[in-house]
């Protein structure tokens, strides 16, 4: 059975960044859309006080995975004026190239990075 893997990224809003997160963020989607096809879930989230953020990636499976990671060094930079890392999770059995450089990223911002890779049991559907 293909287990589905889920990856969040954790960020902090830059004060008075909020609409340009959401500009930002509208770019992305069509981005992630037509050129991560394997990619389940691309969503996002603002807390209450429009302060912190959350990225939701899913995929089917670990390819799904590998093939959304190809160029996200460059899509990561382009937020570095806008919002700050504050973490990472995982959820799955990712690929080892993605949890490395999750690694690196993490440790590069002096952030967390939280890896749950035992899947015990649900699924993820893919859209009809």
């Amino acid at each position: 059975m293909t287990e589905p893997i889920v990856f969040i990224s954790q960020f902090r809003i830059l004060e008075g960044k909020r609409t340009d997160v959401e500009s930002m963020f509208v770019h992305a989607v069509d981005l992630i859309g037509s050129t991560k096809p394997r990619t389940a879930l691309y969503a996002a989230f603002v807390d209450e006080n429009g302060t912190q953020a959350r990225i939701v990636h899913a995929f089917a499976d670990a390819a799904a995975m590998a093939s959304h990671f190809e160029g996200s060094d460059d899509r990561g930079k382009s937020l570095s004026d806008l919002m700050v890392l504050t973490g990472f999770e995982v959820y799955g059995r990712a690929p080892d190239a993605a949890v490395d450089q999750l690694r690196r990223e993490a440790a590069a911002g002096d952030v967390g990075l939280e890896v749950y890779p035992e899947f015990l049991g649900g699924f993820i559907r893919a859209p009809s």
